[in-house]
């Protein structure tokens, strides 16, 4: 037997006892970064070891072993195990958990690629499956194509943040697909569903920090009214953000200050630094709530929003030298 053959044996013999300590809570890391050293000789081991199901549905050793397949770049074994995912049909909801978990630390190790096979990899696992991070790589990755799945993402909370964050790098691209999803309630706006207000919340959240055209807003003009609170809140948000229509504006000014009595504390904490944020177009309506001596008087929750925003102003105002509004 040649040298060379006594040591890639040696090397398999070494990581096959290393692998084995990957499914410890205290030596893993340890034991990737041994597997690492030891080179393309772990390799074989460590794809037999991450193509094993297992039924227990303990992921962190597989993610163990892509951590090292990822250092030992081997990243033709991460992308067979991706292609490989959407045939695998798994019944057992605890086993489907774990299995998910490793398909999102493979995904997320290809992440920096921009190659076909990769985004056609997790295109079809996407397909079947929402998964966060099969979603944030293909927002890596920039692709147009990945804009219907990025979408869907949005109404999991599993994969909405990364959803979110991916759409928006994408910026204009994604604007017509987020206008339909706000204006669509499902199945109609009298039976509304909660995941169909979620998801119109996010795609409205989405306008809010892309932007939208003049002929884009007429269209969304309506939800400063609609019933879901927080919607309305998110689309005052946008009215304010335009700077084009002033009766617009100062409509959503109002309609913010008339939500705040029945306001959720977050919501409240959310209208309060819009309100401050724009205090040059808020400071007038603001002030005629406070001085208001009629039964029109707001109740002590605005009184109190209100005053914290103009706290706010006058804190940020006196930060900047500013002798304030």
């Amino acid at each position: 037997m040649s040298a060379q053959s006594n040591t890639e044996q040696s090397g398999r013999a070494g990581a096959e006892r290393l692998i084995a300590r990957l499914q410890g809570l205290r030596d893993a890391d340890r034991a990737v970064l041994e597997l690492i050293a030891i080179g393309a000789a772990a390799i074989a081991p460590l794809r037999d070891f991450l193509f094993r199901r297992e039924a227990s549905g303990l992921y962190q050793p597989r993610c163990n072993a892509v951590a090292a397949l990822a250092g030992l770049r081997a990243e033709e074994v991460l992308l067979d195990f991706l292609r490989a995912a959407p045939e695998v049909e798994i019944v057992d909801p605890v086993e489907r958990t774990g299995e998910d978990a490793v398909i999102n630390a493979a995904a997320r190790a290809l992440k920096h690629r921009r190659d076909d096979a990769a985004f056609e990899a997790l295109m079809r696992i996407a397909e079947k499956r929402r998964l966060a991070g099969v979603v944030e790589a293909l927002g890596e990755m920039g692709r147009q194509a990945a804009m219907p799945r990025l979408i869907e993402g949005l109404s999991s909370d599993f994969t909405r943040g990364v959803a979110e964050a991916a759409i928006r790098k994408t910026g204009s691209a994604a604007r017509a697909p987020l206008i339909a999803i706000a204006l669509k309630p499902i199945p109609c706006a009298e039976f509304e569903t909660a995941s169909s207000r979620r998801l119109r919340r996010s795609a409205l959240g989405l306008l809010c920090d892309i932007g939208v055209s003049a002929a884009a807003w007429s269209l969304l003009r309506p939800l400063m009214e609609a019933a879901d609170e927080r919607l309305a809140a998110l689309a005052c948000k946008l009215a304010l953000a335009t700077k084009r229509n002033l009766p617009d504006r100062q409509r959503a000014v109002c309609r913010l200050i008339g939500l705040l009595p029945s306001a959720d504390w977050l919501l409240t904490v959310e209208i309060e630094g819009w309100l401050a944020e724009h205090y040059d177009e808020t400071s007038t309506a603001i002030d005629r709530a406070l001085n208001r001596a009629d039964q029109s008087l707001p109740s002590d929750k605005v009184r109190h929003s209100l005053r914290r925003v103009t706290a706010i102003v006058a804190k940020a105002n006196s930060a900047r030298g500013s002798p304030g509004y």
